[in-house]
């Protein structure tokens, strides 16, 4: 079968589209021609799909912004609509996802990227989005360990998480930004969805392994549905996954990880979905280097999102004069979160998601007044603005 087979199907494909004869007239036989007409015009028309792709990707330049492998807001919301004017079978949700995974499987991206191993961790998983499949990936054992990776040109990118929509900031994460002079230069949105992986039936599990943060995201379906197993903590869900995957089905040894984790490491899925709340996502951050004048490095594109930490000065009404600054320009705060210095006793720093680009008016006359109101304020990134959690792809690497 060659090149003249694809073409000849999608021929055929386009006749019948634009036909007015409907498919039900069709017998098994035809209907069996039909659907390998349509298998043949998908292969022909991903692999242009890539072809083009590899093109822009090469193109690309420095102002071109981070590369990315996720298709842009308008271009999944064009594809929604032209399956909505279709009318077919297809939800809206099963055809973002399955253009999203073309799109990260057709990247010819090879750029290097850390991230929190093993592979299948949620952090892989959220990286595969960013950069796609064919992305060269560094496993880490710590969230330390991307920073330093990046930090020492082993890595050109990396990806960390956070934040959690139910457990809050990663802390760890935070105090690494507030030290290190990497910059934010894109994040990443990721539906996080837990589930309980083992060799055993689900009655006999008798410990349960995982991350602590998807420990605390499981705690009641596990206090519902595994009563009286050990709950043990792990460095991630993947490692818990292998765990698990060594284990004897008579040992009663449990994981929450991915079904991607289920797949890379063949251990059988127990529970789907076991998160106690439904809208459970985790945030990522993108980390570069800094460039030669230190200032973030993307564009503004009207939607935007700029990232602080700034020590506010020891005195009554600093944090108030602070906050005022935002306010009295009209800028809007995502998210303002406090950590201890680690410098001194009680001494807190702040870091501060704002909706915005550096470079825009209001933003620098908030920066230019911060300056009185603070001992330090630095601009981690300004990155677009990531309205919508992408699905985690289940797809294993290759």
């Amino acid at each position: 079968m060659g090149s003249s087979d694809t073409m000849a199907a999608m021929v055929r494909m386009l006749s019948r589209i634009t036909s007015k004869s409907p498919i039900s007239n069709l017998d098994d036989e035809d209907l069996a021609k039909v659907k390998a007409d349509c298998d043949l015009a998908i292969v022909r028309l991903v692999n242009e799909r890539a072809k083009i792709a590899a093109l822009i990707e090469e193109r690309m330049g420095p102002g071109d912004g981070v590369p990315s492998a996720e298709l842009k807001v308008e271009e999944i919301d064009r594809i929604a609509e032209a399956n909505a004017s279709i009318g077919g079978p297809l939800k809206e949700s099963s055809t973002r996802s399955i253009f999203q995974e073309i799109s990260r499987v057709t990247s010819q991206l090879r750029h290097t990227v850390a991230f929190l191993g093993p592979m299948a961790t949620f952090t892989h998983q959220a990286a595969r989005c960013r950069f796609g499949i064919n992305a060269n990936y560094i496993q880490c054992e710590r969230i330390n360990d991307i920073f330093t990776a990046v930090e020492k040109g082993t890595s050109e990118f990396g990806l960390a998480p956070v934040e959690n929509s139910t457990e809050g900031a990663v802390s760890q994460t935070l105090d690494l930004l507030a030290t290190s002079e990497l910059q934010v230069v894109a994040e990443v949105c990721v539906e996080i969805r837990h589930n309980l992986l083992s060799r055993s039936e689900l009655s006999k599990v008798q410990r349960v392994y995982s991350h602590p943060q998807a420990l605390a995201q499981c705690r009641q379906w596990l206090d519902s549905n595994t009563p009286g197993a050990e709950v043990i903590a792990e460095s991630s869900t993947a490692k818990a996954a292998q765990l698990a995957a060594a284990s004897l089905p008579e040992e009663g040894i449990a994981a929450i990880s991915s079904l991607l984790a289920s797949e890379i490491y063949s251990v059988p899925v127990r529970a789907t979905s076991i998160q106690d709340l439904s809208s459970n996502m985790t945030r990522f951050v993108v980390l570069r280097k800094p460039n030669s004048n230190g200032k973030p490095e993307s564009e503004p594109t009207g939607d935007d999102k700029t990232m602080l930490v700034l020590a506010t000065t020891d005195r009554v009404g600093a944090l108030h004069d602070v906050l005022n600054a935002f306010k009295q320009r009209g800028v809007n705060l995502a998210r303002i979160e406090s950590r201890p210095s680690k410098s001194k006793a009680w001494e807190y720093i702040f870091f501060v998601d704002m909706h915005g680009h550096w470079v825009d008016t209001n933003i620098r006359e908030v920066m230019e007044e911060l300056k009185d109101h603070c001992s330090s304020v630095r601009v981690l990134g300004s990155f677009p603005f990531v309205r919508r959690a992408t699905n985690t792809p289940v797809m294993p690497s290759v």
